[in-house]
């Protein structure tokens, strides 16, 4: 990543990390899913090189970006290293903080954050550390503060076939991480988000043109709130 700052700004904050095609969706909506102002406080979980920590850092909105493997071992495939981050950070104006940890002992404030950002995170990550995850979630919150997420859905493995995961991941119950999370469920489709009950396979697969699908992948969306009081 040798690029100068200005060949930088004009290839843009998305161009230096390969995604799959959901994303874009996934980024658009996951911006517009709450309403933003400048001054809020936020969280993006395992952002990586995504320029998307970059775009609500200049909406205004002050930014932390938690990520324990932006400075990867040799078991991982890519390098992206503290200084990689650092350049783009600059070239998009320097204000993303970076924690490089997991969430778990990023030791953020309690009741501080009015959004949490994860970006097809959670299909990744053991379901028991997905539960984890989401507690801290709910402790770092502002009161009436929100939970936004994409978590993939992989058309190759259970519950629509016999494998136990895909390459990519595995598919999480929803319904209950939403329930571990102690939010409430403000924005998401019970019928297309895997857990519910109202959740079937036969009717997504007969119905798979309505949805995007990249790869055997679709995106699941949800917004979840901590109550207010």
């Amino acid at each position: 990543m040798k690029f100068s700052r200005w060949v930088m700004r004009r290839l843009g904050p998305f161009a230096f990390q390969s995604n799959s095609g959901t994303r874009t969706f996934e980024y658009p909506w996951a911006f517009h899913a709450t309403t933003l102002s400048a001054g809020m406080r936020a969280v993006e979980i395992g952002g990586g090189a995504s320029g998307f920590q970059f775009i609500l850092a200049e909406r205004g909105l002050d930014v932390e970006s938690v990520d324990p493997v932006v400075n990867p071992g040799k078991a991982v495939d890519w390098v992206f290293s503290w200084d990689d981050f650092e350049r783009l950070n600059r070239a998009f104006g320097g204000r993303v903080k970076l924690i490089r940890d997991y969430i778990e002992r990023a030791h953020l404030q309690s009741d501080a954050y009015d959004r949490v950002f994860a970006i097809s995170v959670i299909e990744h990550i053991p379901e028991a550390g997905v539960y984890s995850i989401m507690r801290e979630v709910r402790r770092i919150l502002k009161p009436g503060g929100y939970f936004i997420a994409t978590i993939d859905l992989f058309l190759d493995c259970y519950p629509f076939t016999d494998r136990r995961a895909s390459q990519f991941g595995q598919n999480i119950s929803v319904r209950n991480l939403v329930k571990e999370s102690g939010l409430e469920l403000r924005r998401g489709t019970p019928c297309e988000l895997w857990g519910y009950p109202e959740f079937d396979t036969e009717r997504i697969i007969m119905n798979r043109r309505q949805f995007l699908a990249v790869n055997n992948v679709m995106t699941q969306c949800l917004v979840l709130q901590k109550a207010s009081g």
